[in-house]
């Protein structure tokens, strides 16, 4: 399955939804989901923020393509996504958790240690952002 996740800064802050369902339920992590039947990716991230924000943002650059396998405690494969993570600028639009979202805000720098990421999440975060 391919999904996608997307990077937003606002005034040096990092947008994060908190995930309401698996996998990774109650995790802080990147706006994002699946790619639906016909969509492109950059469609896909528009639609995803908005649903689960209600932000607008304009993709702008292509960050990062990562093979995300999770496994249960017997070793079989409970998920598989190759997830195309992009950045975008916000256009606009008041933060507030939609869908399948249980929460959703922004997050400076300095609070990132502070919250429950998915492992996957944070490598990322720290290898394109050093946060």
């Amino acid at each position: 399955m391919v999904g996608v996740g997307v990077v937003i800064f606002k005034n040096d802050q990092l947008l994060l939804v908190k995930r309401r369902f698996e996998p990774k339920a109650q995790f802080w992590s990147l706006p994002g989901g699946l790619v639906e039947w016909g969509e492109t990716v950059e469609e896909a991230i528009i639609r995803e923020t908005r649903e689960e924000c209600g932000i607008e943002i304009d993709p702008i650059r292509l960050v990062d393509v990562i093979d995300f396998i999770d496994r249960d405690e017997r070793g079989e494969i409970r998920y598989h996504y190759v997830l195309v993570d992009f950045e975008a600028c916000y256009l606009g639009g008041e933060v507030a958790p939609q869908s399948d979202a249980a929460d959703a805000r922004w997050f400076s720098p300095s609070e990132l240690t502070e919250i429950s990421l998915p492992e996957i999440t944070r490598k990322f975060l720290q290898k394109h952002y050093s946060l």
